[in-house]
């Protein structure tokens, strides 16, 4: 198994957020996390990141391991530098003043001398074309779509091989949305594993091989996409039905 969440238990403060959390990612995956605003799922993906405080949460029971290791004690460069996993953040952070290729130099600061950087450049530019054509345009003139592209395109520059997304259909109109769940799935097909924080439960799940329910900090329901898209009380909270 690649990650595994264990009975954790994450705190704000004195409050808590996520009341003993398990579940498992394992490699070439595509697991997505659902459920409502408040559910515990950005919470969840940076304590998994291991972001420091004063606003990120403190685990206060349980474990977090990667291919067999606590990882409660790793820095959060290193989760990126070592483990290889990079976080695509609700609301994307983008450096507006910067290009898009600044953007996505900055990502690359541990890789340097490393010539597989080259490589991923180009990636990122047969993935999301429209970034080619605005490598040199400042990216807080970029369209939402367009930004939330230069999102990924930053994290895949760390050279990652799992992929943590909070969000990543939000703001976006349908013909982004689809284009960018298209980039998604030939990512996985290439080998990169994937988290995914998605309150579009629909799309979220017919892209997911497996997925978790979360609501108030605990996960109510589990299993294989196609069953959790025909259960019924999954699809009267999440999916209209």
């Amino acid at each position: 198994m690649l990650l595994e969440i264990e009975n954790l238990v994450v705190r704000y403060g004195s409050i808590e957020a996520l009341h003993g959390v398990s579940f498992t990612v394992d490699e070439g995956e595509v697991v997505t996390l659902i459920g409502a605003n408040g559910a515990g799922k950005t919470t969840t993906l940076l304590s998994i990141c291991r972001l420091p405080p004063p606003e990120a949460p403190r685990v206060a029971e349980g474990d977090i391991r990667f291919a067999g290791r606590s990882i409660l004690a790793v820095e959060p460069h290193d989760v990126v530098r070592a483990l290889k996993m990079a976080l695509v953040p609700e609301g994307r952070r983008i450096f507006g003043n910067l290009t898009v290729e600044e953007n996505l130099e900055l990502a690359t600061y541990a890789r340097r001398g490393d010539p597989g950087v080259v490589k991923d450049l180009e990636r990122v530019f047969q993935l999301f074309p429209r970034l080619r054509e605005r490598r040199r345009q400042r990216s807080e003139s970029l369209s939402g779509g367009e930004q939330q592209m230069l999102a990924v395109g930053r994290a895949l520059m760390t050279g990652c091989r799992v992929l943590l997304l909070d969000e990543p259909s939000m703001g976006l109109a349908p013909v982004l949305k689809y284009e960018m769940f298209r980039a998604l799935k030939r990512l996985n097909q290439e080998g990169v594993t994937i988290l995914l924080v998605e309150q579009n439960a629909a799309l979220a799940l017919k892209f997911a091989h497996r997925g978790y329910v979360l609501d108030t900090g605990r996960i109510v329901a589990e299993g294989p996409t196609d069953h959790l898209l025909s259960n019924e009380e999954v699809k009267r909270a999440y999916l209209g039905g």
